[in-house]
Order: C-alpha cells, then structure tokens, then sequence
C-alpha cells in the first residue's frame, strides 16, 4: 500500500513539472507572438520610410514641372513655387528644395557676373578651381540660415555627390547619393547626409536615350537632407517602441547615417528591412527597447483571468447600455419623424424640381415647379400637361431602379431617395437625387407621391474622377496595386470564411525593355494596353487582373477548390490559358512584336499567410519561371505541383 505522502509529493511533482511545462510553452508562445507584432510594427515604419522619401521625390518632379513648363524659371518663381508647397507643415524633415545649374567652364564668368547683377556681389562658384565642368546651386529654398553656405556650391566637384547626379543624368529619374556631410554642417554639430537629385533637361531636345540627356542635362533640381533631422520628423515616436540604425547599402559603422538612442543595446528582438530608394539600398536595423519588451511580457494566467472579469464586466455594461440606448434611439426617432415633417414642409419653397404625382390617375404630375426647366430644359407646363413623361427621361439602364425605389415606397407609405441618370433634351446626360414620400387618404390607399429632385451631376463627376485615380491604373485602367491590396484583403476575408483557396498569378513580360527600346515608349504602352485586354478576356468575372507596376500584372484567382490540389490544378490550367495567349504576337503600327510571359503561382487559404508574403512568393515564383528559361509557370516551392513549360 502506497504512503500517502509519497503520492502527495508524486502528485506535487507532476502538477509541478505540468506547471512548469505549461509555463515554458506560454513563454514561448508568447514570445512568438511579440516577435511577430515586432515585426508588423518595424515593417509599418519601414514602408511608412519608403512612402515618406516617395513623396519628397513627388516634390522634385513638381519642380522639373515648372522647368519643363517655362523656358525661364526666375528666382522669384522658385520661391513662390516652393513656398506654396509648404513642406514645413505638409512633409516634415525636408532640409530644402533647390536647383543646380550645369555649367560650362567658357561660360562660368558671364554665369558668376549674370548672378551678381541680381544682387548678391560676392556671388562666386565655390570650391574655387578650373574644372570643365560646374554645377551651381543658384536656387534653394528656404534661402536663409544654413542653407545659404550652399549657395554657389559646385555639387559636381563632389565625386559622391557626382556619382548620384549622373546616375539621375542618364536615368532621367530620382537618385538618391551615398552618405556625405552636407556643405550647411559648418557651425553646428555635425550629422551624415544625402541629397535627391532629379535631372532638367533642356527643353525642345530629345531625351529617350543615355546619351540624348547628356546631351540636353540644363541643371538639377534637388534636396539635401540631415538624416537626424529626417528620421525624427518621419518615424512615428522612433524611441517609444523601438530603435533604429539606418545603413547606407551596407550594415558597417562607416555607412551608417542615423542611430537612435539605444540602437546599440542587446535586444530581444531585431529584424533588418532592406529599402531600396532612388538608385541606393538602404538597410533599416530595428531592435526592440525595454518599453516594448516590458510590454510584451505578461504573466498569461493573470491575464486570462483578469480578462475574463473585464470581459463579463464590459459585456454586462455592453448589453445595459443597449437597451438603454434603444429606449433613446425609440425617442429621437419620434422627435425626428415631426422634425422631418416640419423639414419637408419648408422644401416645397426652396429651389430644385419639386414634384406632386396622383398615384393612379391618367395623367399622373400634378405640380412640378420651375426647377424642372433648368434641369431637364423643358417647363414644368409639358410635364403637367403629359406632353413629356419625366420617366422617359430616366436613363434606360436606371429605370428599374427607380421603379422599384417607388413601389417599395408605396408598399410601404413610406419614404425613398435614390440618385439614377436623366438625359436632357439636349442629350445631356447628368446625375440626380430624388427623395419622395408616399401619403394615404383617409381610406388608408396611398394616393399621393411628393419629392424633390436635385442635380449631383458634379459631385458624382468628382467621386468618379477620386475613385479612378485612387484605384484604377491610367494606362490599363485596370486596378492599380492599391485597390488590388484591398481586393486581395477582402479574398483572403472570404476564403477564411468559406475554406476554398484560391490563387495569386504574378506575371511578368519578359524582355519588355526589348520592345521599349525597339519601337518606342507609346509602341510599349500599347502592348501593356493589349495584356490588360487579354488578360480580362481570359479570366473569369469574379477574377480580379490588376496592374503591379512597369511591365508586371497580378491575377487573383477566388474560389478554386477546396483542396489545394484541386485549387493548383485549376490555377495551371487558366495560368497556361493566359500563358498562351499573351505569348501571340502584337501587332504595332504594321509591325509584330512578340513578348511571352513568365508565371508565379502561389495557392492560399484564408489567412495562413500575409498579403505582402503571398506577392513575395508569387514574384519568387515568377523568378523562377525566368530562370527556368521565360515563357512559363512556376508555382511557390511550398506547393506539391509546379508546373513548367508552354503548352
């Protein structure tokens, strides 16, 4: 027989052991979990970096605009123009926005005696020194304190900041230099730098090759940066949750241009995101700080239970305050039913086409007043008299909207708006709103149909012109990647819910540069307008095709299967579909043109992986595709099908 204190402390040496094992699990668990929510978070400010030095190159081209839109853009222009950019309010951490102009050595004393007649005698190119070539900084904004150091700097005598210039020279487009200290550093304490250059060309010369810019490089419009100052004005809070060292191309002390207070320190957690912005590749070194550590860390028992008490407590207070806020709701609706009685009263005198229909009757508009006119182009007398049927106005595709708006309304004797398309008299199309009420006789029959029709034809033009260029690519008109990141979010939302996979296709033109380069930018335009066509034609209408950026375009594919074996079969047999008949030739202005495809497909479910992790694996899918040899599909290497070659 057993001593009963021998299984006593058996019985506390497993409980203990259990305890201990179900603490070390929740540990873990835990700290995965906060390894993930540090990485959401650094990823955010990455991209957050990313957008941030997007914009300041926006700011650049603004100011090529304004070069490329004048033959002679004044000092004074350049002040207006920046000035009303208001970078100080709009995009914090811009050190200045300038131009250089490139300058011959036979033209550098008529250039120095051209700026010292516009009131600055001590004007001269500076370092001093015969060079073939000079840039001087002749515009900066603001002109004032530091930044006036720079003015007359030969930014060209630098070799880094050269590198960078010429790279935006014969690119055409934004580059960023390495790490330099910035000629305003004097007489402060010193921090690294950079500077964006963005190329003017000479206007009237051609400029679609390397050697056409060089030939027509006028100057450079720019902006220098302290990188302190920068990253404190961009990141959000940098030290509350993490910290930051910023490396320019690689993670060496001599590289790098920004560390926060604490980025030094052994932290529990660390992830590197590598940017890649204007022509450099930056690295973003992210560490935790004992804030987010202490904030991470929990005693989960603790937490489960009192969370479970908060939860009962906020659901009892949940379920009290509703029934309160009924009673209330039920109140404010009487309240607001005689106040909307009231209201309508006072919108049978204000402007707009306000009408009274006999529900029933042979010629059914009784009033309408002058507003109709204006709106329709016919007088209120035709309508009346049933010379005109205002439903014969209603645009063909809408009439059974409105329909159906009225006869619910009068089902119910209630209330309706709606917003359909007329067409006038003179063949104008425009938007209206109309609201209407149906009212009873004493019988209780409805008989009456009284509302107001209004003209939003402007503010739908601007919904339509906000909507298109927030989501809709300009030369495809296809989803841009925005809106194809917020349909991709709502897939992922379905499949989760309903269990099917689905399909991402990530393809990419192979040797579109050929075409480009072969016929031209327009020629090469036209070919991504016919992918976009052929691609819509192929795939289904639930399907969404969307344009990635350049030359590469992603297809989401809903509802496949539900098994991933049915749902990469199913994405095979469209993908090699699609991969045929993008293969066929283009026709060009009389010539043919041929670029195939390369495809990467990635098969998900639900939520198993992230959207920016399904594009990583459908781009490294299509990668493998090219280095397979183009001209086909590759799935992600995840999967237990990969499909190769054209059929």
């Amino acid at each position: 027989m057993f001593d009963r204190k021998a299984v006593a402390w058996i019985v506390l040496g497993l409980t203990v052991i259990l305890t201990i094992g179900l603490w070390r699990y929740s540990t873990m668990e835990f700290a995965r979990r906060a390894n993930e929510i540090f990485r959401d978070a650094t990823e955010k400010q990455a991209a957050h970096l990313l957008d941030r030095m997007q914009d300041y190159e926006q700011v650049l081209r603004g100011g090529a605009a304004l070069f490329a839109a004048s033959d002679s853009v004044s000092r004074e222009e350049w002040h207006t123009y920046v000035g009303m950019l208001k970078l100080d309010h709009s995009l914090p951490g811009i050190q200045g926005t300038g131009f250089a102009l490139m300058i011959p050595e036979s033209a550098r004393r008529a250039h120095e005696h051209s700026v010292r007649r516009e009131g600055f005698p001590a004007y001269a190119i500076h370092p001093a020194g015969d060079r073939a070539l000079y840039s001087s900084i002749v515009y900066l904004e603001p002109f004032s304190g530091s930044n006036l150091l720079a003015f007359g700097y030969d930014m060209y005598s630098d070799p880094v900041r050269r590198e960078a210039m010429e790279r935006a020279r014969d690119s055409g487009q934004p580059e960023i230099s390495a790490k330099i200290t910035l000629v305003q550093e004097a007489g402060q304490r010193k921090q690294p730098g950079f500077l964006i250059y963005l190329p003017i060309y000479r206007n009237g010369m051609p400029h679609d090759t390397v050697a056409a810019r060089r030939r027509a490089l006028f100057g450079f419009v720019y902006s220098p940066f302290r990188v302190a100052d920068l990253m404190n004005k961009v990141l959000n809070d940098p030290g509350r949750e993490f910290e930051i060292a910023l490396f320019d191309d690689r993670a060496t002390a001599d590289n790098l241009l920004f560390s926060s207070a604490g980025s030094g320190r052994a932290s529990r957690y660390a992830a590197d995101h590598v940017l890649s912005i204007g022509g450099r590749r930056w690295i973003a070194r992210f560490k935790s700080n004992p804030a987010f550590e202490a904030r991470t860390e929990s005693a989960q028992p603790l937490t489960i239970l009192f969370g479970g008490l908060l939860f009962s407590m906020l659901f009892f207070y949940v379920l009290y305050m509703n029934a309160r806020h009924r009673r209330a709701m039920h109140d404010v609706a009487e309240k607001l039913q005689a106040s909307l009685d009231n209201f309508r009263a006072l919108v049978e005198n204000v402007p707009g086409a306000v009408f009274r229909i006999e529900l029933g009757a042979s010629s059914p508009m009784q009033q309408i007043s002058q507003g109709i006119h204006a709106l329709t182009g016919e007088p209120p007398e035709r309508f009346v008299s049933g010379a005109i049927s205002y439903a014969g106005l209603i645009h063909p595709h809408d009439r059974s909207l409105v329909s159906r708006a009225i006869t619910q309304a009068i089902a119910t004797r209630g209330v309706y708006t709606i917003e359909y398309r007329i067409r006038t008299v003179e063949g104008r199309l425009r938007w209206v709103s109309e609201q209407g009420r149906v009212t009873s006789n004493q019988s209780g029959h409805a008989q009456w149909l009284d509302g107001l029709i209004l003209d939003i034809s402007e503010r739908k033009a601007a919904e339509i012109m906000i909507r298109d260029l927030a989501y809709n690519d300009p030369l495809t008109e296809l989803p841009n990647r925005r809106l194809l990141l917020d349909r991709l979010k709502h897939q992922l939302a379905a499949s989760s819910r309903s269990g099917r996979y689905g399909a991402l296709l990530f393809i990419d033109m192979d040797h579109f540069k050929a075409i480009n380069d072969t016929f031209g930018h327009e020629a090469g335009d036209q070919v991504l307008k016919e992918v976009a066509r052929r691609l819509l034609a192929n795939v289904r209408e639930s399907d969404t095709v969307a344009r990635f950026g350049g030359d590469e375009f992603v297809v989401i594919l809903d509802s496949l299967g539900d098994t991933a074996a049915v749902a990469a079969a199913e994405a095979n047999e469209l993908g090699h579909k699609i991969l045929d008949k993008l293969a066929q030739p283009y026709r060009l202005a009389g010539d043919f043109c041929t670029s195939t495809p390369s495809i990467g497909i990635v098969i998900f479910c639900g939520h198993a992986a992230s959207m920016d992790q399904l594009i990583k694996r459908a781009d490294t899918a299509m990668y493998e595709a090219k280095s397979a040899g183009r001209n086909r599909i590759a799935f992600h290497s995840d999967l237990p099908t990969t499909a190769t070659g054209a059929e």
